[in-house]
């Protein structure tokens, strides 16, 4: 049967690189090679995944690979039951598809721009802008607190449609901004509620000089009102469209 294996990606065959840091129990990272293809994998000791050390073990695995190879992630918790089973269930019928999602995306990495907003300082900009706003505000302020309920119900409605104008207003000029000089572009959905945008960028590694420069503007333009965080290169996750764990369990 062997014993069960974590699996953190997939790149081409032949894997000559090498694995230093630890894997998500803390073992040592190894490969199954099949059909063209290699799955990073190590063993696994234990029947539960700490997540939090796991994920970022799961990361740092990918990111080395990377640094060697192009790798197509996999999703953080999927585990097999043996080598048998990644070249079977895994490696064997991914192999066209694989194959070619790893050759579209040789020399491509992936950066990430995000965005926050100073709360402060988008509320200023709103109530300045927004005269609908302003006047509501001071009226809700004029009211004792009761009676100033359905107001204050009516300005939380003018803020928060305002605040999506201009996150709608802010995406669209980081993406006309940086996406020519990008051979893909994701939208990342976000729970935040200070997020201003949050894009994955594919590039060819060659243009990454001008694209850091466009983020530099980008950065200088939104200072008085976005904090953006710029990460990568990184493997191209976000752009790795297959789903690589349809056989395999997810670790609980």
């Amino acid at each position: 049967m062997g014993e069960p294996l974590y699996v953190y990606g997939v790149v081409l065959a032949p894997w000559r690189g090498a694995i230093s840091t630890p894997g998500v129990d803390g073992s040592g990272v190894g490969s199954v090679e099949h059909a063209g293809l290699v799955a990073l994998i190590s063993p696994l000791q234990g029947e539960e995944l700490a997540a939090a050390r796991g994920l970022r073990a799961h990361w740092r695995v990918l990111q080395q690979a990377f640094e060697q190879a192009t790798v197509v992630p996999v999703r953080f918790g999927t585990a097999m039951e043996s080598e048998d089973a990644v070249r079977e269930r895994l490696l064997e019928p991914g192999s066209p598809q694989l194959t070619d999602l790893l050759r579209r995306l040789a020399g491509l990495v992936q950066l990430n721009l995000k965005g926050r907003y100073d709360e402060e300082a988008l509320l200023r900009e709103v109530v300045r802008d927004s005269r609908a706003i302003a006047t509501l505000r001071e009226r809700v302020r004029s009211l004792p607190q009761g009676a100033a309920q359905p107001e204050r119900m009516r300005l939380g409605e003018l803020v928060a449609g305002e605040v999506a104008r201009r996150r709608e207003r802010d995406t669209m000029l980081a993406l006309r901004t940086l996406e020519p000089l990008a051979v893909d572009t994701r939208s990342e959905p976000t729970t935040d509620t200070r997020a201003a945008f949050d894009l994955a960028f594919l590039l060819e590694g060659r243009d990454r000089d001008r694209f850091d420069q466009e983020v530099g503007r980008l950065k200088q333009a939104m200072r008085d009102w976005v904090d953006i965080g710029y990460i990568g290169p990184l493997p191209p996750y976000s752009f790795a469209e297959t789903d690589l764990s349809h056989e395999a369990a997810a670790w609980a």
